[in-house]
């Protein structure tokens, strides 16, 4: 399973009396899963960096052990490196890369950023950053809340989702009318401004969690100046999905790690079917939106939602199995978890007769 550096105490700096040149950083960490029900088993070095503008200083590193949960970094920072916009970066790259969006490359433990800073007041306490970089070179930049929100952390199902639609070849990269994407439970965003980054879009960003739907705006403004998409977040609930009204037909729906909880999975699968109808009412010989889901199976109820899309007719055209990278499992002869992606289509008589 992938694992990700996370702040249990965000990082702080302060400025040292003895030492008129330098700062002192100091941070509690730990390595974690995305749901943070585990810690990371093997050992692996943590590296501390400073980036000031296109300039990098390394602050030293810790080793962390199997067994531990907690890890104390203290760096000394050259007060030089705080007189302009700067971040910190925490990382298992002793190469200091930032993590790649490409599923051969996917790291085992994936870094963590703060937000760029200017003053030491401004060291954000509240949010911690990931940073990807896409095939051709962009940077996917998706902040999460340091707290304990599953709805406002990625996933390890969106990072692989991501990661799959930025070497999908059938995604009609290069065409010249923008897809319309919309994701159900975006959390973050990470998933649908992925997307975005990979073909033109106008992205329609949903989730019922308001404070979700904050950071996912938060990270699509960050977004703007990487990709050509345009975007909104609207609130859904899926108990309620005939509040939202579309005004285009869409092309594609997209949801990741959204039928782990059984008591949700019929309202989910008749938002799905609510928002088909919607589409193909909205341009007569238009065809279905595809609807790719991801999830990396987490106990049998899952199973609930494949049941419940075969009786609302819909039929799983594809089937990708991805394994996650894990050094650690890799290492000791363990089998990889692995995150399923689907991609479901409606029958074309059920479309047609205006199966409900």
């Amino acid at each position: 399973m992938v694992h990700y550096i996370r702040f249990l105490q965000p990082p702080r700096v302060t400025r040292s009396k003895k030492d008129g040149i330098h700062a002192l950083l100091s941070t509690l960490l730990t390595i974690t899963t995305d749901l943070g029900d585990a810690f990371y088993p093997g050992d692996s070095c943590v590296h501390c960096a400073i980036f000031n503008g296109t300039t990098m200083r390394s602050l030293g590193m810790a080793r962390w052990m199997p067994g531990m949960r907690v890890m104390k970094i203290e760096a000394k920072v050259p007060l030089d490196f705080l007189r302009l916009r700067a971040r910190f970066l925490f990382t298992c790259n002793e190469l200091f890369e930032i993590d790649a969006l490409q599923i051969e490359r996917l790291p085992n433990i994936i870094s963590a950023w703060t937000e760029e800073f200017s003053h030491l007041d401004d060291l954000d306490s509240d949010t911690t950053v990931r940073r990807f970089r896409v095939p051709d070179g962009r940077a996917l930049e998706i902040c999460e809340e340091n707290g304990d929100s599953m709805a406002r952390h990625i996933w390890d199902g969106g990072v692989v989702l991501a990661a799959w639609l930025m070497d999908w070849t059938e995604s009609g990269q290069g065409r010249d009318i923008p897809f319309t994407v919309l994701e159900l439970g975006t959390g973050c965003g990470t998933v649908g401004l992925a997307f975005g980054i990979r073909s033109d879009c106008r992205l329609l960003l949903t989730d019922v969690d308001d404070d979700a739907l904050t950071y996912a705006r938060q990270n699509a403004r960050r977004s703007q100046d990487t990709f050509n998409s345009v975007w909104e977040c609207v609130a859904l609930d899926w108990s309620e999905p005939g509040r939202l009204k579309l005004d285009r037909p869409l092309d594609f729906i997209i949801a990741s790690e959204c039928i782990y909880n059984p008591d949700s999975i019929p309202d989910l699968v008749r938002t799905m079917s609510s928002l088909v109808r919607q589409s193909n009412g909205l341009k007569e010989g238009s065809p279905p939106p595809q609807i790719i889901v991801s999830t990396k199976v987490r106990h049998s109820s899952e199973a609930a939602f494949f049941d419940l899309m075969k009786q609302s007719n819909y039929d799983a055209k594809q089937h990708i199995s991805v394994p996650i990278p894990d050094q650690y499992r890799g290492s000791i002869g363990q089998d990889l978890e692995v995150v399923h992606i689907y991609i479901f289509e409606k029958h074309i008589e059920s479309v047609s007769s205006g199966e409900k």
